[in-house]
């Protein structure tokens, strides 16, 4: 069952993020838009995500998730993060806001 299909949800991401920070319209194009909507529709992200989501690149993420134990999951040699311990990460971090 799918409550709202890709494109809807990117025309309502895409206003909603224009009529909060009017400052990025120069800056948005539709490639962003439909990272926005894949990376906010899923819980569990994978490396490339979780960066994504926290703003950094994939490198400093590897990084910070072995030196600060970024909690995970490993299923048949597949890790995750969830989304919401990636906020708390963040917060611990004193980064508030952000997200």
């Amino acid at each position: 069952m799918q409550l709202v299909d890709e494109e809807q949800l990117t025309k309502f991401v895409t206003k909603i993020v224009l009529n909060l920070k009017p400052e990025l319209k120069s800056n948005l194009d539709r490639k962003d838009v439909k990272q926005i909507v894949r990376v906010a529709s899923r819980e569990w992200l994978n490396v490339k995500d979780s960066a994504s989501y926290l703003g950094v690149s994939d490198t400093t993420f590897r990084k910070w998730r072995h030196q600060y134990k970024i909690p995970s999951r490993t299923i048949e040699g597949i890790t995750r993060w969830k989304k919401s311990d990636l906020d708390q990460f963040w917060e611990s971090r004193g980064i508030r806001g952000y997200l």
